[in-house]
């Protein structure tokens, strides 16, 4: 019954996002005007060559992410001449939307990022929504700072469970299948870490620190906002000392509170997405 529940609930949040998603829940006029399921992802890279996304690569990750293995994509239909496809963008959106309302439910994100807006803290807006927080609002998650970091890799599925996604894309219920609800159980473990090996190894992450390779990695991405800044430019006042010791925090607790939640491995990492638009 309870998970009956949980279910009829995502199912409610993801219709509501998917109204917002197509144009973005965001403003994301940089971004290709697809269906939600049909976004391609961070590690998507664009070029302008072809539509729907261009020419998709990954050849240089942003940040530093572990590429998609393009060759074993293609040997389960999801790229082709080393160019990912619609049918990835597809498969890694319905396994997110199913994924990510578990992890953020799990790890009680949304209380925490409740508690930042009523502190006024100013949330990234724009074009300056990191893919990962765009991608996850439109899974149903309506968080405005903290977002699960994992790329999804699926071609690390079995081309038998790559066709189970496919042949539920038309599906608006498709969150409340247990048969990929299933999926998605037996394998997440493998498809959210960063490297398909063990987990129990630290590893760099978006080129900046060192995460467990298994780790369920959340970000807290904030922006700043002009009455934190001095007229010379400088983020020198009062209003951003006092929005960074409430951000640091934060973070303190989230330190101390996720291992509580979660039975593995956490990275967490506080970013700045520029300056408020």
């Amino acid at each position: 019954m309870v998970r009956r529940v949980w279910a009829v609930v995502v199912a409610v949040m993801l219709m509501v996002a998917v109204s917002g998603c197509v144009g973005g829940i965001v403003n994301q006029s940089s971004r290709p005007a697809l269906s939600w399921l049909e976004q391609p992802s961070a590690d998507m890279i664009q070029t302008d060559t072809e539509p729907p996304y261009g020419a998709v690569h990954t050849q240089v990750p942003p940040g530093g992410v572990v590429p998609v293995s393009t060759d074993a994509a293609e040997e389960k239909g999801l790229a082709s001449n080393g160019h990912l496809n619609r049918d990835y963008a597809l498969v890694q959106n319905m396994y997110r939307a199913i994924l990510l309302p578990r992890l953020v439910d799990t790890l009680g994100l949304a209380v925490y990022d409740q508690e930042l807006a009523s502190d006024g803290i100013v949330a990234a807006s724009g074009d300056n929504v990191p893919f990962s927080l765009y991608a996850q609002q439109c899974a149903g998650l309506k968080l405005d700072y903290l977002y699960v970091r994992n790329n999804l890799y699926v071609e690390r599925l079995t081309k038998d469970q790559i066709d189970m996604f496919l042949a539920h894309a038309n599906d608006p219920g498709f969150v409340t299948n247990p048969d990929l609800d299933q999926i998605v159980t037996d394998t997440f473990s493998r498809v959210f870490r960063l490297y398909d090996f063990g987990g129990d190894v630290q590893v760099g992450f978006d080129g900046s620190f060192r995460f467990y390779n298994d780790a369920v990695v959340v970000y807290l991405t904030t922006s700043i906002s002009a009455d934190e800044m001095t007229p010379d430019g400088m983020d020198d006042t009062p209003l951003h000392y006092e929005r960074t010791a409430l951000l640091n925090g934060v973070m303190d607790r989230l330190n101390q509170t996720l291992p509580q939640h979660w039975p593995g491995h956490i990275g967490l990492w506080w970013t700045y997405a520029g300056m408020a638009k």
